[in-house]
C-alpha cells in the first residue's frame, strides 16, 4: 500500500508538469470519466467526493459514480490554436495533448480515494 503513494505522487506531478502554466477558470474545466467497464461519462464538472462516490454535474443534472468503478479521470483542457503561430498545429489539440490524465487502474481502493481528494484540491470545483 505504501508503494502506491510514490506512484500516485508521480502521477499527479506528471499531470501538473504537463499542464500549461496559464491561468484557467475552473468553471471551464470539463472532465471525462472512463469506467473500468469501458463506458464513458462525458462533459462533466467535478463537484465533490461523498463517501466513496465522486459527484459530478452535467448540464442541469447531477450524478455520482463509485470510485471503485473509475478507470481513468481526464481533464479536458481548452485549447487555443492560432493560425500562423508555432504551436505545433491543430492535430495535437484534437488528440488531447493538453489533457491531464489520471489513471486509477494501478491503485487500490484507499489510493483511489486519496487520488480523488488530491485532484479536487488541485482543481477545486466552483459553485
Amino acid at each position: 500500500m505504501h508503494g502506491l503513494r510514490p506512484a500516485l505522487v508521480f502521477l499527479l506531478a506528471i499531470g501538473a508538469a504537463a499542464s500549461p502554466l496559464r491561468a484557467q477558470d475552473p468553471r471551464d474545466d470539463r472532465w471525462q470519466i472512463a469506467l473500468e467497464t469501458g463506458e464513458y461519462i462525458w462533459d462533466i464538472r467535478l463537484v465533490r467526493l461523498t463517501g466513496d462516490s465522486l459527484v459530478f454535474r452535467r448540464a442541469d443534472s447531477v450524478g455520482a459514480v463509485s470510485v471503485r468503478r473509475i478507470g481513468e479521470l481526464r481533464l479536458i483542457r481548452k485549447t487555443e490554436f492560432r493560425v500562423g503561430t508555432d504551436g505545433g498545429g491543430a492535430l495535437p489539440a484534437l488528440m488531447g495533448a493538453d489533457d491531464e490524465i489520471y489513471s486509477f487502474a494501478p491503485l487500490d481502493y484507499a489510493a483511489r480515494i486519496r487520488a480523488v481528494q488530491q485532484i479536487l484540491l488541485a482543481h477545486p470545483p466552483k459553485p
